[in-house]
């Protein structure tokens, strides 16, 4: 219905269309009585015509006119002429939120003075107990006098409880009408979990709301985007929001915080009311703090080339003063730079960044376009990053004392490269490493086999020999050493369930002594001139710590919050610091990734369960169910979980207290066979859950299975020789409870896969130097051929053993046909499509092909995390400690 200028409703002229929404035109309009300016919103006539929501509606209006609040839009009249109901409003001039965000982000003071004042009049309403349900940036306005909150409680009043279609829509000057398609996106971006699910609201539904727009306020971006409703849909119940530290660098601490937990999934873990809003952002904005040098960097990737220009000259001079002052012996500067550095273009940073210990140049490991894991050396006076080819699977890089060279781990070595050019040079052997440390004295010590063993070798290389008093015992594991300054004692991490060894200790390579610092959830790395970082939570916490007597005084004070980390398998810490006072880091939590749904050509089918720790995801026989182990981030522990790959849900299966590893499903999905770390039992339940696990042997250490025949009787699984650091393929009769090796020599041989008619076995071999993919016959070794070019791992067999599908070094699913018999004929490996799977390096397995070769499950980076910068950080440490 459209009114005529100069036409009547009741005693209010109207005067000019204001605006259209799905839920009516507004007018402004004349209150002839007391001459006031005034807003009227005509409703619809297929709302209007029902009475009990006329009633109801105009039951809830009277309530929500008593609401007085200074930031809500105030409701003065209902009423009805003849067949039209009308709401009569607040005039208000300005601009809504929706249409000052399409010209970007809001400044930090402002979003922070918005937000207080949005919360604030959540809080009012929340007391008298109405709930918004309909909070997004086209129903608040921003006026001369601050933000309004409009169209409040209407959303509930008239949409039925089951419905998340019907929300009410921004009566936006000049809005086109939206589609339904397009009102339906529109409004989900900012409902939650439990709105879509058709659960009750209540006030924290508003503030998951409230989150996602000042998420949006902030970051110049929607918390959740999708493709279509249903992916909208998953993103809101599964995923996470990049932080707004990675996407505005100079986001205030507290900022993050009230947003993150209003974003949280459960209703529990959110804010519970508006009032603690209120309140943390006020101290987020009287603690709100801006670099002293002034360089305040855009947000994204898209930064002007003259922005950074100007950023990378301040920042030089800034490296300069901090060297200036350690030469001379003064105190560095005392203003605090904070700068963020992006991902090379294309490309995503992945965990532990190294800075220099000079503090000039920056290390890091980035996965590039086209799926190279590649090691990166980036001068901090300069612009661009500069790619180190021969780095191809790097991880975890570590400076030379030096700062002239950076050791780094790849396919199964410890490497060295220079600084300024040339090739790398294999060191020594290094499987499944944890971290290494370069020490003055020109040792290092790095962390082999997932921590079950520290090694030292030479810096020029050599055979490495094992630190005999830093093998790992049952249940535990000793990761990411960091050498102090005497070049003799190191920190390294004991991660563990029993919490009275567990957290950062101190060793020596001349003595069997080893001493615990302090309880931690991860890390323990020593920052210049003395001080403990370590990560408790999600949080980076600091502490005095004398590197000469090896002991930790003073309090321990937080350092970063949201600190990255590696929840997935090593529980790395992504910090560094430098000689000179910097820190870099990044910021995000715990890493997590998302189980992908594939077909052949590569096109995304489903999301599997929530974003979370997971690793080697194994479909049933039949895929229609999947096996992953997923690790608990609160307790470091690990369980397998199963479910129906169609529902996407995921329900726990084991319940033993250690690390439930690589499970394998039995060829009528009946069972499933898993291992334990890091103690080695290996274990067999009921797939539903029936019953209790039963040990089906106990080996030495930690054993990854690798594969289990269709007859259920010959399990395949890994030995590693601790002499050699070389892994075999061992196999085990369940009849007969024999073991034997099947594939054992001088160089490692791992993830065996059993063909479907059990005469052939496909698996990994480094014999080469790099990981390829061999198929040979079984069990007598007749034959052998090497399959992949170029490099392979994780091989898996068709249902039909028809086609073997690998991934190559650039994250590519490969495929290549079999023909099987009494020889086998290969075709040329093919690429199927570019994944996003998780290194390696992190573990032996991140996917899984369907028996049908039609459909893959991948366990994948998440596209968010992409875009997370590596932040540079000086004067970090708080003036009592310094």
């Amino acid at each position: 219905m459209t009114l005529a200028a100069g036409s009547r409703l009741g005693p209010y002229e109207i005067l000019a269309a204001v605006g259209a929404g799905g839920m009516g035109e507004v007018y402004r309009a004349r209150d002839s009585r007391l001459d006031r300016i005034v807003a009227v919103k005509v409703l619809p006539a297929h709302l209007s015509a029902a009475p009990a929501v006329r009633q109801r509606f105009e039951r809830e209006a009277k309530t929500i006119s008593q609401l007085s609040h200074p930031h809500i839009c105030a409701i003065y009249d209902v009423g009805r002429e003849g067949p039209v109901d009308f709401l009569v409003m607040e005039y208000l001039e300005g601009e809504t939120l929706a249409e000052r965000l399409a010209k970007g982000p809001l400044p930090l003071d402002q979003t922070l003075r918005c937000g207080v004042e949005m919360a604030d009049a959540l809080d009012r309403a929340h007391r008298q107990g109405i709930v918004h349900r309909d909070l997004k940036p086209g129903n608040v306005m921003l006026t001369r006098s601050g933000v309004k909150l409009l169209d409040f409680g209407l959303a509930k009043m008239i949409e039925p409880a089951s419905s998340t279609e019907n929300t009410a829509l921004p009566t936006v000057a000049g809005a086109p009408n939206l589609t339904q398609e397009g009102t339906i996106l529109g409004t989900l971006q900012y409902m939650a979990p439990e709105q879509l699910e058709g659960k009750e609201a209540d006030a924290r539904t508003d503030i998951f709301a409230f989150g996602a727009v000042l998420y949006e306020m902030a970051a110049g971006r929607k918390a959740f985007t999708g493709t279509s409703q249903a992916s909208l849909i998953g993103a809101i119940l599964h995923t996470e929001p990049p932080p707004l530290s990675g996407l505005q660098p100079l986001t205030p601490p507290g900022l993050e915080r009230v947003v993150r937990r209003c974003l949280a999934k459960e209703p529990e873990r959110r804010w519970q009311s508006a009032r603690d809003l209120v309140l943390e952002l006020e101290d987020a904005r009287d603690k709100e703090e801006l670099p002293a040098t002034g360089v305040v960097p855009a947000s994204g990737r898209a930064r002007g080339a003259a922005g950074w220009a100007a950023a990378g000259v301040l920042l030089a001079a800034f490296v300069g003063l901090l060297l200036l002052g350690k030469r001379s012996g003064n105190t560095p500067p005392p203003n605090r730079l904070r700068f963020a550095i992006p991902p090379p273009s294309g490309a995503a940073f992945q965990e532990m960044p190294a800075i220099s210990p000079d503090g000039r140049k920056l290390a890091f490991v980035a996965t590039t376009a086209d799926g190279r894991d590649l090691l990166f050396l980036r001068p901090l006076e300069s612009l661009e990053a500069r790619r180190l080819e021969g780095t191809d699977g790097a991880a975890y890089p570590f400076w030379a004392p030096d700062g002239r060279s950076v050791a780094f781990f790849a396919q199964g070595k410890l490497a060295k490269i220079d600084a300024s050019g040339g090739s790398p040079v294999i060191l020594c052997d290094a499987p499944n490493p944890r971290g290494g440390s370069w020490g003055s004295r020109g040792t290092i010590v790095f962390s082999v086999n997932a921590g079950g063993e520290m090694h030292r070798v030479g810096e020029n290389g050599g055979r490495s020999t094992s630190l005999a008093h830093l093998v790992a015992h049952p249940q535990e594991t000793n990761r990411w050493p960091d050498f102090l300054p005497d070049g003799t004692h190191f920190l390294y991490f004991v991660l563990g369930g029993d919490p009275k060894t567990s957290g950062a200790w101190v060793a020596s390579l001349v003595s069997r002594e080893t001493t615990r610092l302090t309880p931690t959830d991860g890390g323990g790395s020593y920052a210049p001139p003395g001080f403990l970082l370590y990560r408790s939570g999600d949080r980076l916490m600091g502490q005095r710590f004398d590197a000469g007597r090896r002991v930790i005084t003073g309090e321990p004070f937080p350092v970063v919050e949201q600190i990255r980390w590696n929840g997935v398998a090593t529980a790395a810490l992504a910090v560094s610091a430098s000689d000179t006072g910097l820190l870099v880091y990044q910021t995000g939590g715990a890493t997590a990734s998302r189980l992908q749904l594939y077909d052949r050509a590569g096109r995304e089918l489903q999301v599997i369960g929530p974003p979370g720790a997971y690793w080697e995801p194994t479909l049933s026989p039949d895929a229609r169910r999947l096996a992953v182990p997923r690790i608990d981030l609160e307790g470091l522990a690990g369980a397998i979980w199963t479910g129906e790959v169609e529902r996407g849900s995921l329900l726990r299966l084991s319940s033993q207290a250690t690390v439930a590893a690589t499970p394998l499903w039995s060829a009528d999905g009946g069972r499933i066979v898993y291992s334990a770390f890091p103690s080695g039992e290996v274990y067999v339940r009921d797939s539903a859950g029936a019953g209790g696990e039963k040990i089906l042997f106990r080996a030495p250490a930690f054993s990854p299975l690798d594969d289990l025949s269709r007859d259920g009787r010959l399990l395949f699984y890994e030995v590693i020789d601790w002499r050699t650091s070389h892994t075999d393929v061992w196999l085990r009769d369940l009849q007969t409870g024999q073991s034997r090796p099947v594939l054992q020599a001088k160089y490692s041989q791992y993830g065996a896969r059993l063909s479907p008619d059990g005469g052939w076995l496909a698996y990994q071999s480094d014999e080469s130097g790099i990981p390829e993919v061999f198929i040979r016959s079984f069990p007598e070794a007749r034959e052998r051929r090497q399959v992949s070019s170029g490099g392979g791992n994780q091989p898996r067999w068709r249902g039909d053993g028809r086609e073997l599908f690998y991934i190559s070094p650039d994250s590519k699913l490969m495929a290549l046909a079999i023909g099987t018999g009494p020889s086998f004929d290969v075709s040329p490996p093919r690429a199927l499509f570019q994944t996003r799977i998780l290194p390696l390096i992190e573990a032996r397995n991140h996917y899984d092909a369907a028996a049908d070769g039609q459909r893959f499950v991948v366990n994948s980076r998440r596209p968010e995390d992409a875009s997370l910068p590596i932040t540079v950080v000086s004067a970090w440490m708080p003036e009592r400690t310094k």
